[in-house]
């Protein structure tokens, strides 16, 4: 309909240049904080000055880069708030992780607070809440290091939502900051998903081709860190060509966004195609799992995730998978002897062909599913 926002996922082939730690177990987005107040500065600084104490240090990871074809409306907030041009548009979306991985919390407080500089902080009509103004800044580049692309100057409500695998086993066990008092737990990481407001770069006037995406955070030092030469990050990915009609011929695609909190094995969408497709024997048996905690354990994972098992080269519905799983030892009733990881045995095809798809058992859900295959 003119005027309304319409949009496709179609999945990218990347290739990551730095492998990124996993992470562990996630909490909601919009959290509130739950042990400190502004003053508490115990284990924390003043993120916009250094006192010669210790610092926080960001670095940013860019993850699950998708293609979205989406048709904007004149008076849609990204239009309005110069993230893109109305019509139809060709959007490289990602997430973007910002683990604070220093010895101190990146502390910045209620945006409102008194003696702010007055432009270090901007009210998002898209997300209704306050956001430091430029935090990222996203990029594309050809192979020669010519830039072709170039996101919104992106600002972000910068808070706690999960804490980072890898750090040190003594990390506080709760979120500390939101949206209204904001920063990130030392240990912990900011996840702003690939399904926010202008969270991509537009690609509408990019042709096919092979690119490196760049993501930076803090690049004009607005907040004080340890160092800064670990502020930015690139990604390969490949660009295919523009897809005819309005779905891209993808009748069925199970990488599309849900429209609300689905969950479970059935849900025929939200998933993420884990790489390109694999090969294997026909006839084999062949097992993929990120169940470390079961006996016996087979690769690691982080939050609550699942596994499908597609036949061939592409993405599938529930109806024609080879296998799935979500939970691969539970506990009794679910209990406190459940591990949430995943691990899924299946007979390799006749096509010798097929491609792993995981998914959060909650759509949206932040998780991690570093599998093996045996």
């Amino acid at each position: 309909m003119p005027g309304s926002d319409v949009s496709v996922f179609v999945d990218v082939p990347v290739v990551v240049d730095l492998d990124a730690p996993a992470v562990d177990v996630p909490v909601s987005l919009d959290a509130p904080a739950s042990d400190a107040s502004a003053s508490d500065a115990s284990a924390s600084v003043d993120a916009s000055a250094s006192d010669g104490g210790p610092l926080p240090n960001l670095t940013p990871v860019i993850q699950n880069t998708q293609i979205q074809e989406r048709t904007f409306g004149a008076s849609s907030c990204e239009v309005t708030e110069g993230c893109t041009v109305a019509g139809s548009r060709r959007l490289l979306r990602f997430d973007l992780l910002t683990p604070n991985i220093g010895e101190a919390d990146l502390y910045l407080g209620a945006p409102t607070r008194a003696g702010r500089p007055p432009d270090m902080f901007e009210f998002g009509t898209c997300h209704n809440h306050w956001h430091l103004r430029g935090y990222a800044d996203y990029r594309l580049f050809d192979m020669a290091g010519a830039e072709v692309g170039r996101g919104h100057k992106q600002s972000f409500c910068l808070l706690d939502t999960a804490r980072y695998m890898g750090m040190s086993t003594d990390l506080p066990a709760a979120s500390r900051y939101n949206c209204g008092n904001q920063g990130i737990h030392a240990g912990w990481y900011d996840l702003y998903g690939r399904s926010l407001d202008c969270q991509y770069v537009d690609i509408t006037d990019v042709a096919p081709g092979t690119y490196r995406l760049r993501a930076q955070v803090n690049a004009e030092r607005v907040v004080a860190e340890s160092r800064y030469d670990d502020n930015e990050v690139f990604m390969t990915v490949v660009i295919p060509p523009r897809p005819l009609g309005p779905d891209g011929g993808l009748l069925n695609d199970p990488t599309l966004a849900c429209g609300g909190a689905d969950e479970g094995l059935d849900r025929d969408c939200g998933w993420t195609t884990e790489g390109t497709p694999r090969t294997c024997t026909p006839g084999a048996r062949v097992q993929v799992g990120c169940n470390a905690g079961c006996s016996p354990a087979i690769g690691v994972c982080a939050g609550d995730p699942m596994l499908r098992i597609c036949p061939g080269d592409r993405p599938c519905m529930r109806d024609a998978q080879l296998a799935a799983n979500d939970d691969s030892c539970p506990g009794g009733d679910g209990g406190p002897d459940t591990h949430l990881c995943s691990n899924v045995t299946f007979t390799c095809p006749a096509s010798g062909r097929y491609t792993i798809l995981s998914g959060a058992f909650r759509a949206g859900g932040a998780y991690e599913c570093h599998f093996d295959i045996r």
